[in-house]
Formats: structure tokens, sequence, C-alpha cells
């Protein structure tokens, strides 16, 4: 027998026996296999059977273990169980496959969206999006709006970083002193020394502040994309310093320079130390530094302690002047009709202390001069006796004679004459015919 009939021979019995095979079995099972998208590799019990949509008719009765894959998508599983001459459908949609994307971005935050959807702001974790090639928006206010290509291959994670460029001005600012708070178009942007960036394009108002200084303004134009360099001195708040004495009325120099009387008060005052003194008579003057901070208003109370005492004089006569080192002070008085009565105590207030020259005169009498020397708080009292001297100075003209001296008193009943040294004469006013001081050169 040739070997191609021996073959021959071998399918036929091969098929004969199958053939048998199938009968003894009895009816055969049915399975059919879908999958969305279709083109899924089938697995039944771990065995490759084919892709979708698949149709088995060779699998044994009993429960079977389905598995669909597909790239790009997450495999199903399933269990189906089969009966003879029965049929069963396996319908499977396949979930794709999604990546992992931790997406950061230079300004902080940004908004990333995917064919204008928006999948959220930086920093961002992005699970949701499908393996493969995916173009993405990335925007932010004042910056140029950017677009990406991510691609996503399985669950592998995919990190992406992505600078913006500015679409507006910038500033780089400085200040004296530092530490200025900067306002732009009304906002707080910070504190000088500072770099300030996405500032709108056109006029930009600056604002700098700072405690104790005074405010800067300015205005001025910034393109897009331009940076300027700012430098700014601010100038300190002017203070006020009112300066007060006590006694009131002490004479105020400022710097050595006489500013008037206090209470005074110094106003737009530079911060700094100024030397202040305060005097007034008869008091001791009083300098200290004073210094003014910036914006600052300040009261500064000079205390003066008096350097004077005081003289009570009285004098024999009253009506006596009163001279102390050549300058007249007063006239010493007294309350009653004669005047050559002693007169009532005459206080001079406010001599300073150290020595001094009283002098005590009066027409008609000797004056009398007398150092003396005065403490600071206290109170000299002296007595003045002055020696008449015979200088007549009144005349009265009577019906019988005429008289001629000193006037003594003179009132409604007479007129009382020193006549001679010692002698004294009243003189009826009812015999008066004429009186008067005597005329000079008589």
């Amino acid at each position: 027998m040739t070997r191609n009939r021996f073959l021959t021979l071998a399918v036929a019995l091969f098929l004969g026996l199958n053939a048998n095979a199938a009968k003894d079995k009895g009816p055969s099972t049915r399975l059919d296999i879908t999958s969305q998208p279709p083109g899924a590799l089938v697995r039944v019990d771990n065995s490759e059977k084919g892709v979708t949509p698949l149709s088995l008719t060779d699998l044994e009765p009993g429960q079977h273990l389905l598995q669909v894959s597909h790239a790009n998508f997450n495999d199903s599983f399933d269990t189906v169980l089969l009966e003879p001459g029965v049929s069963r459908t396996a319908a499977f949609k396949l979930e794709p496959v999604t990546g992992i994307l931790l997406l950061t971005t230079d300004p902080t935050p940004c908004e990333v969206s995917l064919k204008g959807v928006s999948l959220g702001s930086t920093p961002l974790l992005v699970t949701t999006l499908e393996s493969g090639t995916h173009r993405l928006t990335i925007a932010a206010p004042g910056f140029q709006t950017k677009e990406i290509d991510v691609t996503l291959e399985g669950r592998t994670p995919v990190k992406q970083a992505v600078t913006l460029m500015s679409d507006s001005g910038t500033i780089a600012l400085t200040s004296d002193p530092g530490g200025a708070e900067v306002f732009i178009n009304g906002i707080s942007r910070g504190r000088t020394p500072c770099h300030i960036d996405r500032i709108p394009g056109g006029t930009v108002t600056l604002e700098i502040r700072a405690d104790g200084f005074q405010s800067h303004t300015r205005e001025f134009s910034l393109a897009a994309g331009e940076v300027q360099k700012v430098e700014v001195q601010l100038k300190p708040l002017p203070g006020t310093l009112r300066v007060v004495s006590i006694p009131e009325a002490g004479r105020v120099y400022i710097n050595d320079e006489f500013k008037g009387e206090a209470p005074y008060d110094l106003v737009n005052a530079k911060p700094g130390t100024y030397r202040v003194r305060v005097d007034k008579a008869g008091h001791e003057p009083v300098a200290r530094d004073v210094t003014l901070e910036k914006g600052a208003s300040i009261t500064e109370e000079f205390r003066l302690a008096k350097i004077t005492g005081r003289i009570e004089l009285i004098t024999a006569p009253a009506g006596s002047t009163v001279l102390i080192d050549g300058k007249k002070v007063g006239i010493t008085i007294t309350r009653k009709t004669d005047t050559t009565a002693v007169s009532d105590p005459f206080a001079v207030e406010e001599v300073l202390e150290g020595e001094h020259e009283v002098e005590i005169f009066r027409k008609g009498f000797a004056s009398q001069k007398r150092k003396i020397e005065v403490k600071r708080g206290e109170t000299l009292t002296f007595q003045f006796k002055l020696l008449r001297q015979f200088i007549p100075n009144y005349e009265v003209t009577t019906t019988r004679s005429y008289y001629k001296g000193v006037l003594e008193f003179m009132n409604e009943e007479g007129i009382r004459l020193e006549t001679a040294p010692g002698i004294s004469q009243t003189i009826p006013m009812k015999d008066v015919k004429k009186h008067g001081p005597v005329r000079e050169g008589e």
C-alpha cells in the first residue's frame, strides 16, 4: 500500500470516529460573543478562541470563564453556563484604559481644558483621559494661553511641567526705606523690594506707602511684555513739636533761633533732633535736646525755676519814690491823709537774686541808698526813714500876712506849713486868700 493511500484511509477513519463520537454526545452547545468595540480577543477557560464577533459550538456543557481583551481597553470577565441544545449570548462593553497625568504650571493656578471642557486647575492630577495623545489648553489671567500635546500609555504615570509667558508688563521695584507696601491700580501687590508681573498694559498708577513717610504716587505707561525698573526715595512725614512753659510766656529758642513765646508750635518739622531752650525773666533758663520722630506730634513742657526774691519796703514819709538799680519801681503810699506818715508796706516782686542798690527819695528829704543781697525765694524787709530838708515849696497869702514854707498837709479847716526848721503853723482856711506851690525862681 502506498504512503498517500495510507494517509487517506487514516483521515477517513479519524473523521468517521469523530462523527460517531458527536452522535454519541447528543445535541451540541452554542455561544455567541460580541464586544463594543469589536475585534476583541476571546479566551474561554484561559484558552484563546478568536476575536469578536464570535460564535462557538464546540464547548462542553457546563460552567465556563470568559475573558475579552482589546488594546487600550480594560479586560472584561464573565461566566456562562452552557446546556446542550441551548444557545447563549455574551455581550461585553469594554472600558477604555485611562492614563495618569500630573500637571504643574508656573504660574499656579492655571485652568486646564480639553476641547473646551475644563479638567480643573493646576496643580492637577488627571486620571480620566484614555491612552493616546491629547491636546490640552492651559490658560491664566495675565499670561499667554498655551497648548501642549500629552501622550498617555496605559497606566504609566506622566509628569508634565508648563511655564506660561506673561501677556502683560512687569515692574522691578525698590524703595528707600525698604519694606514699603506697593499698590498697583489700587490693589496691594506686596512690599519692596519686589518683582511684580501680570500688570495689564496701558496707564499704570503706582502708590507706595510706609509708616512715617509721605505716600508716593506716580502714573506711567507700561506695554505688554515690558519690564520697568522703578526706584523710589520716600520722604519722611513732617512732625509737630509743641513747646509749653510753666510759667507761661517763656521765650522759645530752637537751635539757638528765637521762635516766639510759649506755647509755641513748630509745624511741618523734619524728623530729627532739635536743641530747645526756654527762658523767662526772673527764671533759670532750661535747655535740652528733643527728638522728633517721623510723623509724630509731641509736646515738650519746660518748668522754669524762679531765680528771684522779693523786697518789701516801708518808708517814712509815705510818697517816697523807690529806685532799684537806678530804675523806678513805684511810690510808697499810705491810706492816711498825712503824707508825712509812715507808708504801707511796698512790695517789689521778681527781683533777681544777687546784689542790688535800693534808693529812696522824696522832694524835701535827703535821699537814701542801700546795698542789699536778694536770695532766691526769700522776702527781704527794709525800713527807710528820710531826713527832712527845709526847702520851702508852698506859699499862702492871707488878709493880714504872707507865709512860705514846706507843706505838711491841707484840709477843709486849714493849711499846715513848716515855716522854719522844726516850726509849723496852721493857717485857718477862712483867712486864706491865695495859696499854691512856690513858683520856680522865687
